[in-house]
């Protein structure tokens, strides 16, 4: 485990979303799947059967509605949250751009570079592929430059995992779905990033990944080599342990303890996962932010979206804010700020 920090006087000056335009509901995600997705049933189930499972799946995984691309790419999404953030921050440049993302627009090229040529920015661009985590590998390469003299950095998750999603996964249907954040990043009299930890092991990537070679086959395409794939029983027993991991190397990087937390604002995977690496750290559950219930899982777009949104909605300057989340890869990181 890689633990950097802490950075003084550094903060948020700003932060934005994007989402597209389509909202979908539980109920909608569940009608629209074909009858593959539901085992070994005779039949797809009736209109009763399926509002009973709509509101399961909202009262265990915590996911209500979420929105999926109708025509707007990963990139369409980073350039209207990252124009937001900038606006937000009243800055029309930035010294550095770094993007996280699982599902670039393109395959062969990066993201940042044209999102950074979309916002008229001069600067360095570049992006981070660390699944879910990639966002908080970001944060400390935004911490370590900033000390190196970049004053401002724009830090953008962004993801259209509906492009991604197997057809034949009802869980996956319901827990994936696409948004952006950003947050420009910089001075902050007070503020201070206590520390960001980091690891990865590769030889965990069979948990969730896509079996698909590059470049692209059409026998590939055919077999569904670019949707997403894994162990899905693997990565519900893992993920606990490797956020709890992170978050103790964080802490103890900080001197301090669980008690000391004000807020947890977690990568959002589930109310579940949330609950349970908050029991396993002693964490109250109220402390910890959830937006769930309108956005789902938005991957590497996700704590940055929940920072976003926690920092307008609960947030007060002076609190201790612990960030974690854990990444395909599979790569695990979290942070501790004092806000």
């Amino acid at each position: 485990m890689l633990t950097v920090g802490p950075f003084d006087d550094f903060g948020v000056l700003g932060a934005g979303t994007a989402f597209p335009s389509r909202v979908v509901t539980n109920l909608e995600v569940l009608r629209g799947l074909p009858a593959e997705a539901w085992g070994n049933r005779a039949r797809v189930p009736d209109g009763e059967q399926l509002e009973f499972a709509a509101t399961a799946m909202e009262q265990t995984l915590g996911v209500r509605e979420r929105t999926w691309s109708v025509n707007e790419s990963t990139l369409d999404l980073a350039k209207v949250a990252a124009s937001r953030a900038l606006a937000d921050a009243g800055l029309k440049s930035v010294d550095l751009v770094v993007v996280a993302s699982s599902t670039p627009h393109r395959w062969t090229s990066t993201l940042s570079a044209p999102l950074g040529a979309s916002l008229g920015l001069s600067c360095p661009c570049f992006d981070v592929r660390t699944g879910c985590a990639a966002g908080l590998f970001g944060l400390a390469q935004a911490g370590l430059f900033h000390e190196g003299g970049a004053r401002h950095v724009l830090l953008v998750g962004t993801e259209t995992f509906s492009k991604v999603i197997p057809r034949q996964s009802k869980m996956a249907a319901v827990s994936l779905a696409d948004g952006a954040g950003a947050l420009v990043l910089g001075p902050v009299s007070g503020a201070r990033l206590r520390g960001v930890s980091m690891n990865t092991d590769g030889s965990l990537a069979g948990l969730v990944y896509t079996s698909g070679a590059l470049p692209p086959t059409r026998e590939e395409i055919e077999r569904g080599g670019y949707v997403l794939s894994g162990d899905a029983e693997g990565l519900r027993e893992t993920v606990p342990l490797k956020y709890e991991a992170a978050i103790r190397a964080v802490l103890e990087r900080a001197g301090l303890g669980a008690a000391d937390v004000d807020a947890y604002v977690p990568h959002q995977t589930s109310k579940d996962v949330i609950h349970e690496v908050c029991r396993r750290l002693g964490i109250p559950t109220g402390r910890a932010f959830m937006n769930l219930h309108r956005h789902a899982n938005i991957g590497a777009a996700g704590w940055v979206v929940a920072v976003a949104e926690a920092r307008a909605e609960t947030l007060k300057q002076g609190q201790r804010v612990l960030i974690a989340a854990v990444g395909g890869g599979m790569s695990w990181g979290a942070a501790l700020w004092e806000w």
